[in-house]
């Protein structure tokens, strides 16, 4: 994939990710590569990653999900920016 996007993340998702950082070293590494991969490919057309749209989520509320072992990553794709909501375990991520 030539396209590159732009990965911007909210203060919400900056906090979580600090608190991720402390709490799981070994899940936030995955979160780097997770990045690392949505620069490239948010849609997941390659198939790479466990990637959803999230039925009945608006825009701006996190659309899409990528699975990272228990932790849940919430993103929205706009134009050529992917913008990152949260990252959370799963039991807190859907509510």
């Amino acid at each position: 994939m030539d396209r590159r996007y732009r990965v911007v993340a909210t203060r919400a998702f900056e906090r979580q990710a600090r608190h991720l950082h402390k709490r799981s070293p070994d899940a936030y590494d995955a979160l780097l590569h997770a990045l690392e991969l949505l620069e490239t490919d948010p849609f997941n057309i390659t198939g790479r990653a466990d990637i959803r749209k999230l039925v009945h989520v608006p825009s701006g509320e996190g659309q899409f999900r990528l699975r990272i072992g228990d932790y849940r990553l919430r993103y929205d794709v706009s134009g050529t920016d992917v913008v990152l909501h949260s990252i959370r375990p799963r039991s807190t991520s859907y509510r």
